[in-house]
């Protein structure tokens, strides 16, 4: 509704020119008194907002608790619900808020199956009852609507224009024609011109985003939504704000609308079907995609057998040489401090449990990882020392160094198994002026950020610098603190931004203000169906060093705020910036004048102490950042870290897309130009790898505790980055085997269990919704699945070759990990046969209560009816071999004679599907007859565990295995291996005798059934980290730099060797509408991005491969594409690679040119 958007700027207005409106807008207690307004002499007329607000600062509050404007989510109800528990409906409740609590399946069993709730569920969902209102007839009662998020305030009889609620977004209108011209449109009547009308085009609306809760497809029998089918469109996102003239500046101003909610996402926000894939920016006016429609690989074929190794260097085998990937890269930086006292010496913490905090020691030339705990959050070097530093934690407490970052020790808050275990401890800054004097923030609960309505945040002090601390106070209302500024004259007057906006506290700590900027205190006044929109966030503060007066906050959503006056009075100050989406901010030590500020889209500099600001973003490959550290005697030197995603303190801003050139950067020009600067910072738990079944040299990796997927497409050259948190514990990547791709992922993160994307990963959503309704009674029966909702462990999965419809998915049964509450007990295994729309529980002859893991799944490459689930010691129990079906998952048997059932992994040949090869805790074994029986097929390999295998798809008599020692190769079906580790970083073996308690001890160490697969003490550590490509000429490994699986400080590397010549692959791309011209190609490169520019008569794609391999392309262009036809192709073709002219040669399959591969090379195809 229009007045959701404007109801702060015309209140006093409507309420004169329109008495007999009424607007019932209630507290969220027990009483009916009116809704507060935080400051009534901010709220300003129908006149245009003046960018400078003369509001006094609230005082500080005695309590330290500030009153909060009321939303759903907490409003208390009153007395007038159904008293009857069994009328728990749609009606009397919010379903959606339900399935939160009790889980999807209990909710179904109440809502719509009629059973009665126990008196603890009606207790648990009492905050999730909806208003009844009793009182429909009187118009004036209080209490009328005390929802105010729902309400709807609209003039008596009002004269309708041509443009409504109806026809319209009217939030879009009003972003488009201003507030004050929508609203004289949509209720007073007066019709749009035609100019209007075409302005406001894209706001028409095609129906509502708004759903409710959808109930188990067994019951609503409307599969629509649950199979992913959308009719709707996605409208422009409206902005959510109080009305200012700052529109007209930033057109992004205020939260977005997201395209798409209700019965588009699960409970968690998540995602269910791709309707709400990001939308791709459109294509320059006359440039039309290519669509690939086919891709074919040379047929199969056994090659010569070898029994050993045919080429050396030295004594080394060199059939394979291996050399290391590029470096992956997620940029997920949130802090980045330099030492006021040796500017050599810089800190860099990331939002990752894998790699917390990293050093530099030479100004950011090199780093390395010096302290693993959880995700970082803030940083701080003392002012006078440079060996004494120390950073918060989201899920540890606040670590400490004091002898330059070689060693560690927690300082304040909870570890593992304490009762306040994960309190999130935020931001932390040192006094300049009283360097021993520190304050930090942590969250009560384990909520992390972006939580609205707001959450307690507590104040602690340290006057050792932070070897004790103490609890000085409480920010009732601010939850996250995002930044801690301290006035360099009194280190009792404290400055924090945080989500619930800017405070201040004059007795260090003790007692906070209220929100001191008015334009906030009107967002956090707003109502709004979406609670993330009344967040008056503030993440970016400083004051100026040598004017204290002069204060600058940079805002989540609404652009800068600057104060002249100490906070007494606040303007915008926006002049120059392109987005109001903002993060941090920090004057120059060395010249104040100058500020740097991050933001969605890239870096600004104010040469003017922040009037006004300019983009600096020269050189920087990915604009979405946020850390900055300014050299503190050049303030043309400066650093900025890319944030991939503020998954955590910052959640509300997301970056999905397919991404590249994250990581850290350096300026020397005052950010006229950038640089990377992040050697060695890299992702340091590679933990699963995959690779496209089709298209060459498509390799995805996830880290172990990962933020994202990332995505090669030229075999480890690039690497883009797809932010997600499908990638956060990764298990598995399957693909479908047509175009265009489907992706499939397994993992454990809540929510994330099995997603899925059509966009080439760009973006993702969950199907683990559809194996909870899916489940079994059998397991219901057994009790199998526990309380709660959905909190799986998926991993294996697998689609099947010939019919893409065909999906088998596996679970685990987790032990490894007790502080989890997983509630899906057992092992089971679904099968979708309907494409993903639905996952029944198909485990019938497996022992579904088994503690076990079924780790890999296999389908015969031409009938989807057969199927190999195997199990594994991978974080759970024990393993029971492997088990086939033969009639489509209806009926599972084991397959176990003459194996060790201690199985890791599982091959196939593919062209005769009968050959089986299992990677088990003692070698490698083969089966000739489908599985009916094995043998031992380990010749060459020493006496031990396989870990993981990988077979070559074009001649499967070539396979490679990883023991925990060294990696293996065989060219004759598995009868005889070798060891192919030139290149390699081989840990070096520990030669030492040991004695028999020793070797006990040892054993105990590496029983994987208390430690998971990564415990081996050796070179490679798991499954899933050996990987080879569609066309056997690359193979990719993941080695780790450590043998002390405990020191969480080790990384993993991932490196690469290429076979060579490379293969040549069909593809087939159509273009323009109806799919009427084909596009052929042949090629030794991945071919993709292809587009035919109709302006130019260009056709246009990227080549990519392994740099230094030779690829040979021909392109057969239709004729019927090219203005001039075939004489145009004839006599004025020429191609371009990289814009280097190649030499073509044309025959009647068309055009064809070599070039050397260096990653990504882009093609131009000229026709004229």
């Amino acid at each position: 509704m229009i007045l959701s958007h404007l109801f702060n700027k015309y209140v006093a207005w409507i309420i004169v020119v329109a008495a007999s409106i009424i607007f019932p807008l209630y507290n969220c207690g027990t009483t009916n008194e009116p809704y507060p307004t935080p400051n009534e002499q901010s709220i300003s007329g129908p006149t245009a907002t003046t960018p400078t607000f003369s509001t006094q600062p609230p005082a500080p509050s005695q309590n330290n608790k500030a009153p909060m404007p009321s939303h759903p989510a907490t409003q208390q109800q009153p007395s007038n619900f159904a008293p009857n528990n069994s009328e728990i409906t749609e009606k009397t409740y919010d379903v959606n808020c339900i399935d939160n609590v009790l889980g999807k399946q209990i909710t179904d069993d109440i809502v719509y199956r009629g059973q009665t709730p126990t008196s603890e569920q009606v207790k648990d969902i009492e905050h999730c009852k909806l208003f009844v209102n009793t009182n429909r007839g009187d118009q004036n009662s209080k209490g009328n609507n005390p929802n105010p998020s729902t309400s709807k305030i609209e003039p008596e009889g009002p004269r309708r224009g041509n443009v409504d609620e109806k026809s319209h977004d009217i939030g879009c209108v009003a972003n488009t024609l201003g507030a004050e011209t929508t609203y004289s449109i949509v209720y007073e009547g007066r019709q749009a011109s035609q100019g209007q009308l075409n302005e406001i085009e894209h706001c028409q609306s095609f129906g509502s985003n708004d759903g409710p809760h959808q109930p188990s497809q067994d019951i609503r029998g409307d599969k629509s939504h649950r199979q992913g089918e959308d009719d709707r469109e996605h409208n422009p996102r409206a902005s959510i704000a109080p009305p200012t003239d700052q529109t007209d500046i930033l057109p992004d101003w205020g939260p977005q609308s997201p395209n798409c909610s209700g019965s588009d996402k699960d409970h968690s926000g998540m995602p269910i079907g791709p309707q709400c894939n990001l939308i791709p920016p459109p294509l320059e006016p006359g440039v039309i995609p290519g669509q690939l429609i086919g891709a074919k690989l040379p047929k199969a074929n056994y090659g010569a057998t070898h029994k050993q190794c045919q080429s050396f260097e030295g004594e080394t085998c060199s059939e394979l040489k291996w050399e290391q990937a590029t470096d992956l890269k997620a940029g997920e930086f949130v802090q980045i401090r330099i030492s006021p006292t040796n500017p050599n010496i810089m800190y860099a913490g990331t939002d990752s449990n894998d790699m917390t905090t990293y050093r530099s020691t030479d100004s950011g030339s090199s780093w390395s990882l010096v302290h693993v705990t959880g995700h970082a959050a803030g940083l701080a070097i003392s002012p006078i020392d440079s060996n004494l530093a120390l950073y918060t934690n989201l899920e540890a407490p606040v670590q400490r160094t004091e002898d330059g970052g070689d060693s560690w020790y927690p300082v304040v808050g909870y570890g593992p198994g304490e009762i306040n275990y994960n309190k999130p401890f935020t931001a932390i800054s040192f006094s300049t002026n009283e360097p021993n004097i520190l304050y930090t923030a942590a969250l009560r609960g384990s909520s992390r950020g972006g939580i609205w309505p707001p959450e307690p945040s507590d104040i602690y002090k340290s006057t050792d610098s932070g070897s004790s601390w103490i609890q000085v106070g409480t920010c009732e209302t601010c939850s996250s603190v995002q930044t801690i500024v301290i006035n360099s004259n009194d280190s009792k007057s404290l400055w924090i931004a945080s989500d619930g906006g800017l405070r201040q506290s004059k007795d260090g700590g003790h007692n906070w203000s209220e929100n001191v900027i008015p334009y906030l205190q009107k967002v956090a006044a707003q109502t709004s169906e979406n609670a993330m929109a009344t967040m008056p966030k503030v993440i970016g503060l400083d004051i100026h060093p040598s004017r204290p007066e002069l204060i600058l906050a940079a805002s989540s959503e609404f652009g800068i705020f600057r104060s002249d006056d100490s906070g007494l009075t606040w303007s915008h100050s926006n002049t120059g910036l392109q987005t109001s989406k903002l993060h941090q901010l920090h004057f120059a030590p060395s010249n104040p004048d100058v500020v740097y500020l991050s933001s969605h889209d890239g870096i600004y500099r104010s040469d003017d102490a922040g009037q006004s600001w300019e983009p600096r973003n020269e050189g920087l490959e990915y604009k979405f950042v946020s850390p900055i550290a300014i050299h503190p005697e050049d303030e043309d030197i400066v650093f900025v870290g890319t944030t991939s995603e503020i998954y955590t303190i910052h959640p509300e801003h997301k970056n999905k897309g397919m991404n590249h050139g994250q990581g850290l950067y350096k300026s020397i020009d005052g950010g006229a130009n950038w640089k990377r600067s992040d050697n060695g910072i890299t992702e340091a738990k590679t933990a699963q790898i995959g690779a496209h079944p089709i298209l060459p040299f498509n390799v995805w990796v996830g880290g172990e505790s990962g933020r994202g997927n990332f995505f090669s497409p030229d075999g480890g050259d690039t690497w883009l980055f797809s932010p997600s948190i499908t990638s956060h514990y990764p298990m598995v990547y399957a693909f479908n085997y047509e175009f265009p791709t489907q992706i499939y992922t397994t993992g454990w993160l809540k929510t994330g269990e099995l997603t899925a994307s059509t966009d080439n990963g760009a973006s993702w959503y969950t199907l683990t919704h559809k194996l909870e309704n899916g489940l079994s009674e059998k397991t219901r029966e057994l009790g199998l699945r526990t309380e709660g909702s959905t909190d799986f462990h998926i991993h294996g999965i697998a689609v099947a070759p010939s019919d893409q419809n065909t999906i088998y998915v596996g679970s685990v049964h987790d032990t490894v990990y007790p502080d989890l509450t997983f509630n899906l007990n057992g092992t089971h295994i679904w099968k979708s046969s309907d494409g993903g729309q639905t996952f029944p529980e198909m485990s019938e002859g497996f022992p579904i209560e088994t503690k076990t893991s079924i780790n890999s799944i296999v389908v015969h490459p031409t009938n989807p009816e057969i199927a190999y689930a195997m199990t594994t010691l991978h974080e759970t129990e024990t393993a029971i071999g492997i088990y086939k079906t033969t009639n489509g998952a209806k009926s599972w048997f084991p397959i176990n004679e003459g194996l060790d059932p201690y199985t890791n992994d599982l091959q196939m040949d593919p062209i005769n599907p009968e050959i089986l090869y299992a990677a088990t805790e003692s070698g490698i074994y083969k089966s000739t007859n489908g599985g009916q029986n094995w043998f031992k097929s380990s010749t060459g390999i020493p006496k031990g565990p396989a870990i993981d295998m990988a077979i070559d798809p074009l001649n499967p008599l070539v396979l490679y295995a990883i023991t925990p020692e060294d990696l293996y190769r065989t060219r004759d079906g598995g009868e005889h291996w070798y060891p192919t580790n030139l290149g390699l970083p081989l840990l070096e073996i520990n030669t030492k005798t040991l004695s028999a308690q020793e070797r006990l001890l040892k054993e105990l160490q590496l029983d994987r059934t208390k430690t998971g697969h990564s415990m081996y003490g050796g070179t490679f550590a798991q499954d899933r980290t050996l990987e080879i490509d569609s066309t056997g000429r690359l193979i990719v490994v993941a080695v780790k730099s450590s043998r002390d699986d405990k020191d969480r400080r080790r990384e993993r590397k991932l490196y690469r060797a290429i076979l060579t010549p490379l293969v040549d692959l069909e593809y087939k791309f159509s273009i323009g509408e109806g799919l009427s011209n084909h596009l052929d190609i042949t090629s030794r490169s991945n071919i993709y991005d292809l587009l035919f520019d109709t302006n130019t008569q260009e056709v246009k794609f990227t080549a990519a491969g392994p740099s230094g391999t030779e690829s040979v392309t021909t392109v057969k262009i239709p004729s019927s594409l090219i203005t001039g036809g075939e004489q145009a192709l004839e006599c004025c073709v020429k191609v371009f690679v990289d814009g280097i002219e190649k030499a073509i040669t044309k025959t009647g399959k068309g055009i064809t040119f070599e070039h050397m591969h260096t990653g990504r090379n882009e093609v131009i195809i000229k026709t004229r």
